[in-house]
């Protein structure tokens, strides 16, 4: 009887797992579909870090906290205007599944990114309940915090760092016209906002090595050289290796490797207490 009992609780969890999964995969085919109904704002999107400068986003950002009509500050954002206010470089379809291949891309990428609030729900859902009292403490401040963290490095990526690497990739070679492959454009831009998504992760990942016993707030400092190396390769895999997105991910990691240090220090003063 004791047998068939947990086998009926394992079988209830499968169901359970099953049940969440078709949900979570029903809510990714939704909107999907939705995005690829509505294309154009998504296209804008993917084109926004190729249409806007650095300059134009620190100009806009001038006239919203400190108003057009400040002398000095209205002044800096006009010059700032008058430079490029767009990557010089156009984009193509190489083939003629190019841009079905993208449009799909687009659309499934789009789709997924809308509906990961219901399908990290539903992982929340299963696991939650198989922590104790002491890791359901903890477990939806780190949650939040992981979240936090992941649009920061996306955001810092998709506002910041892509602008800037587009802009500096199309000024070398000046002879040379910028036309650039519509799928390779997008893939670009999706790894690069991913990959800073990830690599902003890096302080949660020290807190945690330091709460399971791996390495204290102390070993982290004393191993900065190395993790300087560390962080260069990382950001060599999680870019597409270009000079100036490695620096552009490498020297905020190494700030974020700094917080990690303080972190991993709190989570020491907390077990102790």
């Amino acid at each position: 009887m004791e047998s068939n009992d947990v086998a009926m609780t394992f079988w209830e969890h499968l169901e359970e797992l099953r049940r969440r999964i078709i949900i979570s995969a029903i809510a990714i085919a939704v909107f999907t579909v939705l995005s690829l109904s509505f294309s154009k704002p998504i296209e804008r999107v993917i084109k926004f870090p190729l249409e806007t400068s650095m300059n134009t986003l620190i100009a806009n950002a001038i006239d919203a906290t400190a108003g057009s009509e400040s002398s000095t500050l209205g002044f800096l954002a006009l010059t700032l205007r008058a430079g490029n206010s767009s990557v010089d470089a156009t984009l193509m379809k190489v083939g003629p599944l190019e841009g079905i291949m993208a449009y799909l891309k687009l659309g499934i990428t789009t789709g997924i990114l809308l509906a990961l609030p219901i399908v990290i729900y539903h992982i929340w859902a299963f696991v939650f309940p198989a922590l104790n009292r002491e890791e359901q403490r903890f477990a939806i401040p780190l949650f939040l915090i992981i979240v936090i963290f992941f649009i920061l490095g996306a955001t810092f990526a998709y506002f910041i760092v892509t602008p800037v690497v587009l802009q500096f990739s199309a000024q070398l070679l000046p002879e040379m016209p910028n036309i650039w492959d519509l799928e390779k454009y997008i893939n670009f831009v999706t790894r690069l906002i991913l990959g800073f998504g990830i690599a902003f992760e890096l302080p949660i990942v020290m807190a945690f090595l330091s709460y399971i016993g791996v390495i204290d707030a102390r070993g982290f400092r004393e191993k900065q050289n190395y993790a300087l190396l560390g962080i260069c390769i990382m950001s060599a895999l999680l870019t597409p290796a270009d000079p100036g997105s490695m620096l552009l991910m490498a020297i905020p990691l190494f700030v974020l490797y700094q917080l990690g240090i303080f972190f991993a220090y709190l989570v020491e003063k907390e077990s102790e207490s």
